[in-house]
């Protein structure tokens, strides 16, 4: 794999890092607020409201995994700062006859989007968080959740110390991070300008570790012909290999995959052009064939083995059919 390939690779690696701290101490921060407000302040209803968000964010990267393999980060992190802002709007609501200062959980989502989506889609964000604490502002005198609160005016400042400091946390983690990512562009950039070669993050030793365990995932995946199970998915290969899906995915993507989804769909294109090969296709339907490979639909196929292959399967077998 050349140079700007294996550095585009860690910057992915990074963003991906990125993501899962974040969700961590995101679903760590919600659980105190739930332990806070269900057993000391004993308001209810927000207690139960942190719990879902905690859940949802500790559990969400697991679901996406087992029902939609194929999401690429970027949409995921496009979902997640959609709904955010949202989420942060019913608390806003529920403190504002205490407190405005729950407006600084939309702080992150901008700089999030900038971190994760670059300055186009962050400028984007900012406007829509922009738009969200509008209609927060005029909609907090009128919206019945403030009466919910009507004391615990000493606990409401703890909780706003609570809030400034967690959001410093988060913000810093972010910043931390688009460093690093910088760095590997900007090194990038310059690669491309002198034409020359510099070191990436990853030592040989990262490497070398990375290809040991493609070797595994290799060995698993054809011996056992995982990929022609259409259900197949990254949680399942790491339940077999009792390894984590991080390094399942940083393993892949270093051998020049996108992604497990891509990875996999390499070994089904091969296997279809294997029986494509050896099948009499004036007996054999190429549905039978695309099925038996693990493709759920001819859509999904066409679009796959043209993007692998560089023609369509009518193409290929007209080609193939030609030579003999």
């Amino acid at each position: 794999m050349d140079n700007t390939r294996l550095r585009e690779q860690e910057i992915l690696r990074l963003k991906e890092e990125l993501s899962i701290r974040y969700n961590y101490l995101m679903g760590a921060i919600l659980l105190l607020f739930t332990l806070i407000y269900l057993f000391i302040v004993k308001e209810k209803l927000f207690g139960y409201y942190c719990l879902v968000g905690a859940i949802a964010l500790l559990s969400h990267v697991y679901l996406l995994n087992t029902f939609f393999p194929s999401l690429s980060l970027e949409k995921r992190v496009r979902g997640y700062l959609i709904i955010a802002p949202i989420y942060t709007y019913f608390i806003i609501l529920y403190f504002w006859k205490c407190s405005i200062f729950q407006f600084c959980w939309l702080v992150p989502v901008p700089l999030g989007a900038y971190v994760f989506l670059g300055k186009k889609e962050g400028s984007s964000f900012s406007v829509y968080t922009l738009f969200i604490a509008v209609v927060a502002i005029f909609t907090g005198d009128i919206a019945p959740l403030h009466t919910r609160i009507n004391s615990y005016e000493n606990v409401f400042r703890y909780n706003d110390l609570l809030s400034f400091g967690f959001n410093i946390v988060i913000v810093y983690l972010l910043i931390y991070y688009k460093d690093k990512i910088r760095e590997q562009e900007l090194l990038s950039i310059i690669e491309k300008k002198k034409r020359i070669t510099l070191p990436i993050t990853l030592d040989e030793k990262e490497i070398s570790g990375a290809k040991s365990l493609f070797e595994k995932i290799e060995n698993e995946i054809i011996t056992n012909k995982h990929f022609t199970n259409p259900e197949f998915n990254i949680s399942m290969l790491s339940t077999i290999l009792k390894i984590s899906n991080n390094y399942i995915s940083k393993s892949i993507r270093i051998q020049g995959y996108s992604n497990f989804n891509t990875y996999v769909n390499s070994h089904r294109i091969g296997y279809v052009k294997e029986l494509i090969a050896k099948s009499d296709l004036e007996k054999v339907t190429l549905m039978y064939i695309y099925t038996e490979a693990g493709f759920i639909n001819q859509s999904t196929f066409n679009k796959t083995f043209k993007q692998f292959v560089g023609m369509t399967p009518s193409e290929y077998i007209q080609k193939e059919s030609s030579k003999t």
